[in-house]
């Protein structure tokens, strides 16, 4: 059984059964006209360094007639935002499994549905110092780089890039301390250059690495994939009316269709793959 397959069933169980519908006393669709407010949707990050987000609300809006304001935040700051309330949030797509499915035990979102994975890789200086160039296992590489204290970088912001990373790091069974892990609080981008400056290693987005890749003295250590686990998977929430009457639940749950529809997932499956040269964006809700 591969990674996702084991992730897919985890989604399934107790109360993250894909098929729960919600019925709200008094909830309409929305109206045809020109009056229907903005869907807000919080993407992360990670996807929002590409097009992909710009393009889905395009299609989207054409298609359905209906706007969408985008928010932009990594999943540990849109948890926080979520759970603080005072902003009326539709839709949450993130990168952080556990934590959404907390959200949904918790009773701030519903109908928890995969969209797509995407790769991660490790990346180091190109003297690699520890040794790590062209590993296939991520696991086998960090212990590596911990028994040679080769300097890593590690955002540290609870980002979905953060979470996967400390996900690694317990396959290891290592706990990162020392003046050889460096905490950035920051960005990848941010974390990218730094790690690039003082020739770290780093876990970072496949694209989000390729799009700085001329300006950084970092070269790929490890690729990511579904077999070794070194990937993200993406997941759309909706917010639960009973909690936040004021959210658009009928038209989150049409956004939430449309994005795991056949349309939708075809092109995230394409995003990307032309200016890459290779897939680098996976769709999981229709394969």
């Amino acid at each position: 059984m591969c990674f996702l397959e084991r992730k897919i069933i985890r989604m399934g169980a107790g109360v993250l059964l894909l098929s729960v519908v919600l019925v709200v006393r008094g909830m309409t669709a929305a109206p045809s006209s020109g009056t229907v407010r903005p869907l807000t949707v919080i993407w992360p990050a990670t996807l929002c360094a590409t097009e992909m987000p710009d393009e889905l609300i395009r299609m989207f809006e054409e298609e359905r007639g209906i706007p969408i304001r985008k928010v932009t935040l990594c999943t540990g700051d849109a948890d926080q935002l979520i759970r603080r309330g005072g902003e009326t949030i539709d839709v949450l797509i993130g990168h952080d499994l556990e934590a959404e499915q907390k959200l949904v035990e918790d009773g701030y979102m519903v109908n928890l549905r995969p969209v797509m994975y995407s790769n991660y890789v490790l990346v180091g200086p190109p003297s690699d110092p520890a040794g790590v160039r062209g590993m296939q296992d991520p696991v086998a590489a960090l212990r590596r780089i911990a028994r040679r204290r080769a300097t890593f970088f590690s955002r540290g912001d609870k980002s979905g890039t953060h979470v996967l990373e400390l996900a690694m790091w317990r396959r290891a069974r290592i706990k990162p301390s020392g003046e050889w892990y460096v905490t950035t609080y920051a960005g990848t981008d941010a974390t990218l250059e730094l790690a690039s400056r003082r020739g770290g290693y780093f876990i970072a987005h496949y694209v989000s690495f390729m799009q700085q890749r001329e300006t950084l003295d970092l070269e790929v250590m490890v690729e990511g994939s579904d077999a070794n686990g070194l990937v993200t998977t993406y997941e759309v929430l909706a917010a639960n009316p009973q909690r936040f009457p004021d959210a658009d639940y009928v038209n989150a749950m049409l956004f939430i269709g449309w994005l795991t529809a056949p349309q939708a997932q075809r092109y995230i499956a394409e995003s990307g793959a032309a200016e890459f040269g290779r897939q680098v964006n996976f769709p999981m809700a229709v394969r």
